[in-house]
């Protein structure tokens, strides 16, 4: 545990996490993830445009400590309210090769541009044993917050490094939403016709205007061409991996 300008940061192991803590992730994800986009509903009639991405603590656990042994929770709390958490797998995916994944990520709308996804994310990492960090998620600033734990920030983030790890790491996963994601862009496909260069067809159709925005912002305050993960497209989410 650690506490940092009035904000404490737990980590709790994957097999130790309580019915209440993921009943506080759910609580937080559901009011704060975003809202689903126009083309939801053709994935799920139950995915309504324009309502809240929702989810019931069942599937939060299934999804992000099925794997309990090799799962972690890192949580931020404001006294005793929840603002932030982070779920992570650990998975090998090649001899003498392992990554840890930040399965979610999400920071309260009122605690956001503090540092705390960035925080979330390198007490994830403390404690090591693998060479690798990833995430996919259609917000930037997820992926900003990822790449401030490796070895290159954003705008130089090693597009080579996730072009070679990042079939290995998507083919030995246990995470399921990850399973059938294929990889979107000219650092996989030098043929691609679109400005993608790193994402994955996830078919999450979120609303996108919250991210967009982020981006333009990020474009205007360092060039157009800082931003090195390419353009978005519906139903797709960025894929940012770095070295550990």
């Amino acid at each position: 545990m650690s506490t940092t300008s009035g904000l404490t940061f737990v980590v709790v192991k994957g097999g130790d996490v309580t019915d209440s803590q993921l009943q506080a992730c759910a609580t937080l994800f559901n009011a704060n993830y975003g809202v689903w986009g126009e083309r939801a509903v053709e994935v799920s009639s139950h995915q309504t445009p324009g309502a809240r991405v929702k989810m019931s603590t069942n599937k939060l656990r299934a999804q992000c400590v099925g794997d309990a042994e090799n799962s972690n929770l890192a949580l931020c709390l404001s006294g005793n309210t929840l603002v932030g958490h982070a779920f992570a797998t650990r998975w090998d995916y090649g001899p003498a090769t392992a990554v840890c994944w930040i399965t979610q990520l999400v920071v309260s709308a009122d605690h956001r541009r503090k540092g705390i996804a960035t925080y979330l994310i390198r007490s994830l990492r403390d404690g090591g044993g693998f060479n690798a960090f990833g995430l996919v998620s259609s917000h930037p600033a997820a992926c900003i917050a990822l790449s401030a734990v490796g070895s290159h920030w954003i705008t130089t983030v090693d597009l080579s490094f996730i072009r070679e790890n990042a079939a290995s790491i998507l083919e030995t996963t246990p995470v399921e939403y990850l399973r059938t994601a294929k990889l979107v862009g000219t650092a996989f496909d030098k043929s691609t016709s679109s400005n993608t260069v790193s994402s994955v067809l996830t078919d999450f159709f979120v609303d996108r205007e919250e991210p967009l925005r982020a981006l333009a912002e990020f474009r205007e305050k360092y060039g157009k061409d800082a931003w090195p993960l390419g353009d978005l497209l519906d139903g797709h989410e960025y894929i940012i991996i770095v070295k550990t």
